[in-house]
């Protein structure tokens, strides 16, 4: 007989968990299932929450009012889809009915509007005296505002709402960001609405005519040439007006604030007036189009990341570097960067002459 063989020592001669690529093909699949896990469980979580807001914005009131000691402020509306316009006059009721004409509305709230993707129209009667900057962010299918007459704190000019100051404009306040798709409709044929009993109408005619507007829309650039007036591009003035091409600022603008012209993605160029003291942060930003910038030398602040990813390869710089850093407040991030290779700050140029035509 053979010798017999001890089994109790055995040596195991191969083990995958010892072979390199077996050992990071195995741990490689124990992530993938982690990974699997994690975006299922996210995307569950993200069709709950769907759900929740979706039954929680049917369930809040359309309206709801606050009374406040210069009058009545509308809080927030919550819109439906059937809504196309906005009355902005008097105390209502929750569904926005039963208008009470002895409470008009006075103020609207910060916020108070936003995130409305069925809105095409607001109306502000003529008690409305105080509108915050952020009161219609984001509502973006709108495409115009109407200001009662005889409203002495605000003014719609060429579509663009604007703050007055003994009865003249001062302010750009909003500029909705459908505006496009109205001067589209009115090259096709459409008359633009000057009231809200003409809305419905128009609406009409939108839709019958519809493809042609589409068409017409895709290829739209517009031009607003601010009021010689106006003396400040307000908080998120002309954000997301992706079919504007220029806004015209005339001498006499001391400043832009904060994301006045964000995401304006067509905008081709920027001319700032000698009077410019202020750009505010993400005043440009997202403005891809625009390759020249010139910073005049009464600019005395410059917000952070002013001209995040927009398209200029260089910043020129009336005031000489020593100027600029003794007399300007900039904030972090203020000069845009490229990719060459890597993420690069754009030169600046200083001591520069604005460059004409």
């Amino acid at each position: 007989m053979g010798e017999k063989r001890d089994y109790t020592q055995r040596v195991l001669l191969y083990d995958p968990m010892f072979d390199e690529k077996m050992r990071n093909a195995s741990e490689n699949r124990y992530k993938s299932k982690w990974k699997r896990a994690v975006f299922v469980i996210v995307i569950v979580a993200s069709v709950l929450a769907s759900i929740y807001f979706s039954f929680y914005s049917l369930e809040r009131d359309r309206y709801a009012f606050k009374e406040t000691e210069n009058g009545i402020m509308l809080s927030q509306f919550s819109g439906r889809e059937t809504d196309r316009v906005l009355y902005i006059d008097y105390l209502r009721d929750k569904d926005g009915n039963q208008p009470d004409t002895s409470k008009p509305v006075t103020q609207v709230r910060e916020y108070a509007i936003n995130c409305n993707e069925y809105l095409n129209f607001i109306y502000i009667s003529k008690t409305v005296e105080k509108i915050e900057s952020t009161s219609f962010f984001t509502v973006n299918n709108l495409y115009g505002v109407f200001v009662e007459e005889g409203n002495e704190h605000y003014r719609v000019v060429d579509g663009v709402l604007y703050e007055l100051e003994n009865g003249q404009p001062v302010k750009a306040v909003f500029s909705p960001a459908k505006r496009a798709y109205v001067l589209a409709a009115e090259a096709v044929g459409a008359a633009v609405p000057q009231s809200p009993e003409q809305v419905e109408a128009f609406l009409k005619f939108c839709e019958d005519n519809a493809e042609e507007i589409d068409a017409a829309y895709e290829e739209y650039r517009y031009t607003v040439d601010l009021p010689d007036t106006v003396k400040v591009v307000g908080h998120l003035a002309f954000a997301y007006n992706e079919k504007l091409r220029k806004v015209v600022l005339h001498e006499g603008i001391v400043e832009l604030e904060e994301m006045a012209l964000f995401r304006c993605s067509q905008m081709e160029t920027v001319d700032f007036p000698s009077t410019l003291q202020k750009i505010g942060s993400d005043a440009l930003s997202f403005c891809g189009e625009v390759k020249y910038i010139y910073i005049p030398a009464g600019v005395t602040e410059i917000g952070h990341h002013a001209f995040y990813n927009c398209g200029a390869e260089q910043i020129h710089m009336e005031l000489s570097e020593e100027e600029a850093d003794e007399l300007v407040d900039f904030g972090d991030a203020w000069i845009p960067k490229k990719r060459n290779v890597i993420m690069k700050a754009v030169p600046v140029l200083y001591n520069q002459e604005k460059e004409v035509g």
